[in-house]
């Protein structure tokens, strides 16, 4: 397949990248930073994918879009430069697709559609784990650009567009891993979700996207199977916020409190990096 990957020298993007190519597919790149001067068969493209145009054009005579170009912090970036880029974007990627033809975009999402990374201690889970049914409730910028990106694909898909929407979760390099892995753990820091996922995971993850027959629109969790931190949430997240209640004694063990089994079963993926 011929892809097109927004974002593609990303910290996520780099990874995809290198999973297409091993897969077989053949890719060009939009970023707003300049390719190699090898790209190793890649086709790389300067540009910004606020620009429908531009966009358009990197599309044509691909056959999916893989979108990932995104600021994907709140704290990084001016209030309206996070909302702009992210709902532009997102929104010119799916457009592009529908006005070319391109039978599917697979877009990047986030845990804090649901309302927790970067809530400040504000959401409060109906249940745990979460999973994709559970309600968004974004009280922050970012989340809320990912909910409108949520709901941007939802409409492209009852145009014809398939459209597949990744929700990572604290993505981590080898070397975080690694070094989670030789701490034992994170030290719990306050009222968090304490997931995460290995971006050679999450990078597995879009090559299947985009691979496998997915009709409609189909939003799923990427995430590992456990939590960054050695104790059971199960008295930690309690522990933390008492309001809680009994809502985490389902998470004994090292579960952690979002539920990948929907990409398990639509994508036949599983995590395989894990600092445990």
């Amino acid at each position: 397949m011929r892809i097109l990957v927004t974002g593609g020298l990303g910290k996520v993007g780099e990874h995809v990248v290198d999973e297409l190519l091993r897969g077989g597919h053949e890719v060009t790149v939009l970023d707003r930073l300049p390719g190699p001067r090898d790209g190793g068969g890649t086709k790389y493209l300067l540009g910004e994918v606020q620009d429908l145009g531009q966009v358009f054009e990197a599309a044509a005579g691909t056959d999916a879009i893989i979108h990932l170009a995104a600021v994907h912090n709140p704290h990084v970036a001016p209030t309206g430069v996070v909302f702009e880029t992210n709902v532009n974007g997102t929104f010119n990627a799916h457009h592009a697709a529908f006005r070319l033809g391109i039978p599917r975009v697979v877009s990047t999402s986030s845990n804090a559609a649901v309302g927790w990374a970067y809530s400040e201690g504000a959401f409060l889970p109906d249940y745990l784990p979460i999973d994709e049914e559970h309600p968004l409730r974004p009280i922050d910028p970012y989340g809320l650009s990912k909910q409108i990106g949520e709901t941007i694909a939802r409409s492209y898909s009852l145009k014809g567009v398939e459209t597949v929407v990744i929700r990572p979760s604290g993505v981590v390099t080898p070397e975080a891993l690694d070094e989670i892995r030789r701490t034992g753990g994170r030290e719990p820091e306050g009222w968090r979700e304490y997931s995460y996922i290995d971006v050679r995971d999450l990078a597995v993850a879009f090559r299947l996207a985009v691979e496998k027959p997915l009709p409609g629109c189909t939003v799923m969790f990427v995430v590992a199977d456990d939590s960054t931190v050695a104790e059971p949430l199960c008295g930690l997240l309690p522990r933390l916020k008492p309001a809680i209640g009994d809502r985490a004694a389902a998470l004994t063990g090292t579960q952690g409190v979002f539920s990948n089994a929907r990409a398990r079963e639509i994508l036949g993926w599983k995590p395989v990096h894990m600092w445990r």
